[in-house]
């Protein structure tokens, strides 16, 4: 869902591209099971050139299968068998099929849920402010989506990367804004316990240094650097948590321990324990 919904948020136009919403109503699971191996045959015959797309031109695969699976033998003529199968939700979900290549699936409740939760963050003036949404040509303000970062790091054999959310450049306030979506089943107040269980304070840590490295330029010339996680929690309640500049160095330090532990199994090629457990510092 978490995906699903930054991509309504910062680049909505591509939805089909890479989702699809399963049919609503689908086939008897007989005809289903017939539809799928139809598919299956599809797909062979595709690869080797064959341009057939409807599902009426497979009559002859249908009846190939009918007859596998011992069903509707009993109607007297082909036609009528051909019949059985193709109809309005047969089709439909055969359109599905067709169309949904390597996309993801995803069903209306789904769907539902993260439109109606990326709505409420588009349709809220101060997230989307925030989050540079309606910025125009006339604002003094730099956005980017899904920016995609990497860096060779100097003091260790092997470099960091990683995909911002969203990255705001606000040159009037000399701020550079990191906003980094998070969707949760639980709570707002409960979200500070999840970074730490999922991490997210390395996640922070990661992008900062790729931000401050690529824009080293801006920093020296007074800009401030500012990271948000913008959670949307399980009653579609929205919160920008601010990170205090104490708070990220503090990740800042940690993130150094993680690369220097991670340098280690690098070096020695080690990574059957991790490494507290392998340098055997774990002592009761």
């Amino acid at each position: 869902a978490g995906s699903l919904i930054h991509l309504l948020i910062l680049r909505e136009q591509d939805f089909d591209k890479e989702y699809i919403i399963s049919p609503s109503k689908l086939p008897s699971d007989s005809n289903k099971l017939v539809i799928d191996r139809v598919f299956n045959h599809y797909k062979e015959v595709s690869a080797d050139g064959d341009e057939r797309k409807e599902l009426v031109e497979f009559s002859n695969a249908i009846l190939d299968v009918l007859v596998d699976i011992n069903l509707h033998q009993s109607l007297k003529t082909d036609q009528q068998r051909i019949d059985k199968i193709i109809n309005n939700d047969s089709i439909s979900y055969w359109s599905y099929l067709i169309n949904s290549g390597s996309k993801t699936v995803i069903d209306n409740q789904t769907y539902d849920y993260c439109s109606k939760a990326a709505n409420m963050i588009k349709n809220d003036p101060e997230m989307s402010k925030q989050l540079g949404i309606n910025v125009t040509e006339f604002d003094n303000c730099q956005v980017y989506n899904e920016i995609e970062l990497q860096k060779d790091l100097e003091n260790h054999p092997y470099g960091i990367k990683g995909i911002l959310d969203n990255l705001v450049i606000d040159h009037d306030n000399k701020k550079i804004i990191i906003n980094d979506l998070k969707t949760t089943s639980k709570d707002l107040k409960d979200f500070p316990e999840s970074i730490e269980f999922y991490n997210y304070w390395l996640q922070a840590a990661i992008y900062c240094t790729l931000i401050g490295i690529k824009f080293i330029n801006l920093i020296e010339n007074g800009y401030e650097l500012k990271f948000n996680f913008v959670v949307i929690d399980k009653n579609y309640q929205v919160y920008p948590f601010p990170v205090r500049e104490t708070t990220l160095n503090s990740w800042f330090d940690k993130l150094n321990e993680v690369l220097n532990k991670a340098e280690w199994h690098y070096i020695n090629k080690n990574y059957s324990l991790p490494y507290e457990f392998a340098t055997g510092s774990v002592v009761l």
